[in-house]
């Protein structure tokens, strides 16, 4: 009985584990996104569906929209103290501005091969797993 007890104990933990990881993984996929749907965004400068689709993309890995990370604020004052969606977009830009994207058939920079760059960097993972601690917990 009580091997059959602390077994169940164990497995029950183990899959809370597992759960949990998952849940993280999640949650940085989708500030990922979130990142991502920002970088392309920069660059339109006109009224398009296209944008207008990914701005609904955005804000659904937002914090108002679906998004797994809480935006910490004052209670008293309702300051925000960390908001990593800010962060997101903020790291997102910078990087982008340093990427070097251009091609050889235009003069201007391509906006989703310089985003997928930023996406798909180590740096941006890294950055992604700093805002692990804002992580909504289920």
């Amino acid at each position: 009985m009580r091997r059959t007890l602390i077994f169940s104990l164990c497995l029950t933990c183990s899959m809370h584990a597992v759960s949990g990881e998952s849940h993280r993984a999640q949650a940085r996929q989708t500030l990922k996104n979130y990142g991502l749907s920002h970088c392309i965004l920069k660059s339109f400068n006109e009224d398009s569906a296209l944008k207008k689709d990914i701005e609904l993309s955005a804000g659904t890995y937002s914090f108002m929209g679906r998004g797994l990370h809480t935006v910490l604020q004052n209670e008293d004052t309702l300051q925000v103290l960390h908001d990593p969606y800010k962060d997101t977009r903020n790291h997102v830009s910078k990087a982008f501005n340093l990427t070097a994207a251009n091609s050889k058939y235009s003069d201007e920079k391509m906006v989703f091969h310089a985003c997928l760059q930023v996406y798909n960097s180590e740096a941006f993972d890294r950055f992604i797993r700093t805002q692990d601690a804002y992580i909504v917990v289920d």
